[in-house]
């Protein structure tokens, strides 16, 4: 049998050994050929030099429905790889995630399979590589780093054992280790999060309105006049918001623009780390300094280690005016998508499912 040497070439299908494979279910294989048949074949399968597939059972399935005799094939020789000795040509172009998995995967079972015939031909040389230096080798050959490896790795493992993890992989190949990595590790937190037991009086989200008091400001337009009592900064900056929150928290802490910098405050002396700023654009005029406000600002932050639930929410969103102070019904769905109910809300001016209520002023409470 003829062998091909590391680089691509096309091979008639009928030569393609396809051996065991670990995906039983190769979606939709119809609509695969179909793009293939519009685009052609963007990514070649990978074999053996003696034509094993490794990886690109899809591709061979959608080849083979429409017809094709041959198919474009990338040669992987597991012995170069193990040397060190990697041909220019191969290690230059690009693998997708999925198939450096499999390259591993195969390498693996192939360097643990030699050294178990060492040991049975009187141990002399039966260890077998370190992982790490074996993700290295990996990462040189397919131009990435033994870290890329590593995670490709997990990704992989992921979706071969639990089923709402699958679409990673398909996500890896289109947009890149990372994301995938980090869309990953965002539901193993969320597990972790969700099985850890809620202490008493305590939350994993909390919500603060608090009532900043507008009369020592100069140059404010309108009439700032509050149906319910104000708080001075120090008031604000002594709530037992850090006795609210659970040792892993999400803080939302709403702010005008003439009080970030008290937000900011507020958020280091309650023990949070500021991370970004959600911004509501509201569709009318309000008052402000200097500048007439059209939006009002919830500066995010986090104690101890907690991710956000989604990473798709972007930092502004519009919604209409209610009544004085009230935050609209599009804040709290980007609390729940982002972070863990139920909540604590310190001033709350309305009522919700999820939401509680954690603190008024004297005056308000009464009203």
């Amino acid at each position: 049998m003829a062998r091909l040497r590391n680089n691509t070439n096309s091979i008639p299908l009928n030569r393609i050994r396809v051996g065991g494979r670990h995906r039983r279910d190769l979606g939709d294989i119809d609509g695969l050929a179909r793009t293939i048949k519009e685009v052609g074949l963007l990514h070649a399968v990978v074999v053996t030099p003696d034509f094993r597939l490794i990886a690109g059972k899809r591709r061979y399935e959608a080849c083979k429905q429409l017809g094709w005799k041959a198919i474009p094939v990338r040669v992987v020789d597991l012995e170069q790889i193990v040397k060190g000795e990697f041909a220019e040509n191969a290690h230059r172009k690009d693998f997708l995630p999925s198939e450096v998995d499999s390259i591993r995967r195969l390498l693996e079972a192939t360097e643990k399979a030699a050294a178990k015939q060492r040991m049975s031909q009187g141990g002399k040389g039966a260890k077998v590589s370190h992982p790490s230096r074996a993700t290295d080798r990996i990462g040189a050959f397919a131009s990435i780093s033994g870290r890329q490896v590593e995670k490709i790795a997990k990704v992989c493992e992921a979706a071969r054992t639990d089923p709402r993890c699958r679409h990673l992989v398909e996500q890896m190949d289109r947009h890149g280790v990372n994301r995938a990595y980090r869309a990953l590790h965002r539901m193993r937190d969320e597990e972790r999060v969700r099985g850890l037991q809620p202490h008493p009086g305590k939350f994993r989200t909390l919500i603060v309105d608090a009532p900043y008091s507008y009369d020592d400001i100069d140059g404010i337009f309108g009439d700032t006049g509050c149906p319910y009592a104000t708080m001075t900064a120090e008031q604000i900056l002594a709530l037992p918001v850090a006795r609210w929150a659970e040792d892993n928290a999400h803080l939302y802490l709403w702010t005008t623009n003439v009080f970030m910098p008290l937000a900011v405050r507020c958020m280091q002396a309650w023990g949070f780390e500021h991370k970004s700023i959600l911004t509501w654009i509201k569709p009318g005029m309000g008052l402000g300094s200097y500048f007439r406000g059209t939006t009002e600002h919830c500066v995010f932050g986090i104690r101890g280690r907690l991710m956000t639930r989604a990473t798709d929410i972007p930092t502004h969103f519009q919604a209409p005016v209610g009544a004085h102070s009230e935050k609209p019904a599009a804040f709290y769905r980007i609390v729940e998508r982002a972070s863990y109910l139920p909540a604590g809300e310190a001033f709350q001016r309305t009522p919700r499912p999820g939401f509680v209520n954690l603190y008024q002023p004297a005056q308000q409470a009464a009203a």
